[in-house]
């Protein structure tokens, strides 16, 4: 499923279990292994960015790429693809002769987490739902689009408990092997985490929070904008403004506030494919031959900063 054998199993059990967890096990919930796998996720996709030939990212720029591949929605949706199928056959008798037929299971990470919380398996099959539904699309767009599937990722739904395992099996691996960064990065290819960078990096691929694009591209450009929201007969709408004028909208069923969230990605991500708001200060290498960063590579990673703070939230 991760490529790896533990030698220390106990490790890898710690990283499955949830803190709703009621049985003795003996070991705690995975909170100290994710906190770990963080920072070893981190250091991965920070160095392969650092040293993406040809980059030279400015700090900003390294900031926004990692939080592409970094945040809860994009780890949740990783968790959710990745598995494991084997032959689950038994030999059995037919008339005298033993037969030995094929039965190909398969076993999702998610099902391999500890817990004691009927929410948690609740949260589990709905979100299962939601993944099998939308699985080709987001894996179509981490592929081929030259935006980053944001609005996608985020209409999974995920509870952070998704993402949280993917962070502590990669703290257990990372323990197990004695602080191997290599054999971290190894389980990070096989996860598909540096594969999608990879894209991301060689496809100059739109990784702006959709919210985050269209306000930078309103406030450089003078534009008034804003977001209308419309509710009727079960349903939120979610209007973008600009100049007064409807650019995109999006519809959805009413949820409460996190519904309304939802459907206003969806509808700024709608806006910047349609204005086409993909200008060169947004999502521009930065090339600095002479190694000197110029006063607008500092204004690009002010506008990085400043936008990816206000969405941290959505992100992590």
């Amino acid at each position: 499923m991760i490529g790896y054998t533990f030698k220390r199993k106990i490790l890898l059990l710690e990283a499955l279990t949830h803190g709703s967890y009621q049985q003795n096990a003996g070991t705690t919930s995975y909170e100290r292994m994710e906190f770990l796998g963080d920072s070893v996720l981190e250091m991965v996709v920070t160095d392969y960015l650092y040293h993406a030939a040809g980059k030279h990212y400015s700090p900003g720029h390294l900031h926004l790429r990692r939080s592409a591949v970094v945040n809860t929605h994009f780890l949740a949706f990783v968790c959710l693809d990745t598995s494991v199928k084997f032959d689950a056959a038994m030999p059995h008798f037919v008339d005298g002769d033993m037969i030995n037929e094929e039965d190909i299971q398969e076993i999702p990470l998610w099902k391999c987490i500890f817990h004691s919380n009927i929410r948690v398996m609740e949260d589990q099959a709905n979100t299962h739902s939601r993944f099998r539904k939308r699985r080709d699309e987001i894996w179509d767009a981490l592929r081929h689009d030259k935006i980053f599937p944001w609005a996608a990722l985020t209409q999974l739904q995920a509870p952070k408990f998704f993402s949280d395992i993917i962070e502590s099996v990669l703290g257990a691996i990372f323990l197990d092997s004695h602080g191997d960064i290599d054999i971290a990065r190894e389980t990070i290819i096989r996860l598909n985490i540096l594969p999608v960078l990879e894209r991301i990096v060689k496809d100059e691929v739109d990784v702006w929070h959709p919210v985050s694009r269209i306000a930078q591209w309103a406030g450089k450009h003078g534009k008034d904008l804003d977001f209308q929201f419309e509710k009727e007969r079960g349903e939120i709408k979610c209007n973008v403004l600009v100049e007064g004028k409807v650019e995109a909208s999006a519809v959805d069923q009413f949820r409460g506030t996190v519904s309304q969230d939802e459907v206003k990605l969806v509808a700024a991500e709608e806006a910047s494919r349609a204005l086409r708001f993909r200008n060169a200060h947004m999502n521009q290498e930065v090339h600095s031959k002479k190694g000197k960063r110029n006063a607008k590579d500092n204004a690009i990673d002010t506008d990085v900063m400043m936008a990816t703070t206000s969405t941290a939230t959505s992100m992590h």
